[in-house]
């Protein structure tokens, strides 16, 4: 049977960043099976920027996380979507917030991924395929096997930061960073995911001995995190990057890092989806479902007990030192 043509598309996958990462693979296998469809990404502010532009992604519709209780602001989104006529909503995030926006398109053919949650299975039909309790990316691409696509390829169509590159090697010459360096991101969502800060600035001591730059990185309101390591060991090694970066920018550092290392975090999905090298590590998440996929650079450790305290310093500076060749 011959598979259905779509011509108009809205993909739903508001938030969070790593979830976004995850959904990439998504579009481009969506992309490559309807070359002349219209696509159109329902994404909150905040993660807009790692989306790709043309040819992956006609246009980004931004839906106001702040606002999206506000029934005024609902109707105009109900508006704008009605007026873009979709003939195809794939729901990502099968929640409460995105089944809305699936509704609010006024698309009568709305599917999405088989973890419906929040009765979002009322308004999207949630697709069952061979992954589901598999990988995350591999769930979201059995949504694409449904609709035909050819999903042997795993890649991140994630926006070109080229322009960016150049102005983090500014930002870190300025701090005197002139060489390889390692990127870590000490902070996470979730206290029972993160590594004992001790063992972040352990970690950054042992690299620093080695004159490997150590590159610390994360959002402002993790600046305390930082502050901690460099207290715990002053070196002209150690830099704090904290807050320094947007998103496309942390992107271009994360391309150009000789090594990533961090627990189950956002900047964790970008590194991956850049192919950089990787040290995961993973404890009470699953690292089968949500962790580095589709990277051959990639090395997981994983907290015996599910307390990431287990996982030693030695472990992570040996292995870290067996990827860049030391």
């Amino acid at each position: 049977m011959a598979r259905k043509t779509y011509k108009n598309i809205l993909i739903v996958k508001m938030s969070s960043l790593g979830d976004i990462i995850h959904a990439l693979p998504s579009l481009y296998a969506l992309r490559k099976s309807f070359p002349e469809a219209r696509i159109t990404w329902a994404v909150h502010p905040a993660f807009a920027k790692i989306l790709p532009e043309l040819p992956w992604i006609d246009e980004i519709f931004l839906v106001d996380r702040k606002k999206i209780k506000d029934l005024k602001y609902l109707l105009s989104v109900r508006k704008e979507l009605h007026s873009r006529k979709f003939d195809l909503v794939i729901d990502l995030q099968m929640i409460a917030k995105s089944a809305i926006i699936a509704a609010f398109s006024g698309c009568s053919t709305r599917i999405g991924y088989n973890d419906a949650r929040e009765g979002s299975f009322l308004v999207s039909k949630p697709i069952s395929g061979p992954h589901k309790h598999g990988h995350i990316i591999e769930q979201l691409l059995d949504v694409m096997r449904y609709l035909g696509c050819n999903c042997d390829e795993i890649e991140f169509p994630i926006r070109d930061c080229s322009k960016q590159e150049e102005t983090v090697k500014a930002k870190l010459a300025q701090h005197g960073v002139n060489g390889d360096y390692v990127v870590i991101v000490p902070g996470t969502r979730g206290e029972e995911k993160k590594w004992p800060i001790e063992y972040w600035g352990e970690l950054a001591k042992e690299f620093s001995a080695l004159g490997i730059y150590t590159v610390l990185s994360g959002t402002k309101n993790e600046k305390d995190l930082s502050e901690k390591i460099t207290g715990y060991y002053t070196s002209s090694y150690i830099v704090d990057f904290v807050g320094e970066t947007d998103l496309l920018e942390l992107a271009a550092l994360e391309k150009m890092a000789s090594l990533h290392i961090s627990s189950d975090t956002g900047p964790l999905h970008i590194a991956n989806a850049m192919h950089t090298p990787i040290i995961a590590l993973f404890g009470p998440t699953k690292a089968d479902r949500s962790g580095p996929y589709g990277n051959d650079n990639s090395v997981i450790l994983t907290a015996g007990d599910g307390k990431m305290s287990s996982i030693a310093v030695s472990t992570v500076y040996d292995k870290a030192k067996e990827i860049l060749k030391l």
